[in-house]
């Protein structure tokens, strides 16, 4: 008799849903800082090489950072600190508030020029941070990356 391979009734990180198995946000957001640092770098797997694209690379980027908390957290609200701080109600230019700010990262990562792609990559990561806080459509978008995060982690 030959035996019969069978698969066992649960196989670890696959139960729940985890599609990539044992996987924290802080994985997660592990994998996106480095995927976008290569990417931005030249890799000729992680291409990106429009300014949309390095736009929309640091919006998930950050948002995944907000997610994990933490050193991550930090490391995106550090990025976030500068714009967030020149246009605070203390700054001499009015008080355009969260969503104002938010609108004035977004144009700036989407609208921008220049071939640097770093640039749209960090005003799309310190806009996630403020999308965050703006709440409106700003907060639409983040809990839209934010929920599928959560399913692949297993939060």
């Amino acid at each position: 008799m030959h035996p019969i391979l069978a698969a066992p009734a649960t196989v670890g990180g696959i139960n729940g849903g985890q599609f990539l198995g044992t996987i924290s946000v802080s994985g997660l957001a592990l994998g996106a800082v480095t995927a976008l640092i290569l990417g931005l770098r030249g890799s000729t797997r992680i291409k990106i090489d429009t300014r949309d694209k390095a736009a929309w690379w640091g919006i998930v980027t950050g948002t995944l950072c907000m997610a994990a908390q933490g050193t991550w957290a930090d490391l995106a609200t550090t990025i976030n600190s500068l714009p967030t701080s020149a246009f605070s109600a203390s700054s001499g230019l009015g008080d355009p508030k969260q969503g104002g700010i938010a609108l004035f990262l977004t144009l700036c990562a989407f609208a921008g020029r220049g071939k640097r792609m770093i640039w749209p990559a960090l005003f799309g990561i310190a806009a996630s941070v403020t999308y965050g806080t703006a709440g409106g459509v700003w907060g639409i978008l983040v809990n839209f990356i934010r929920v599928p995060i959560g399913q692949l982690a297993g939060a």
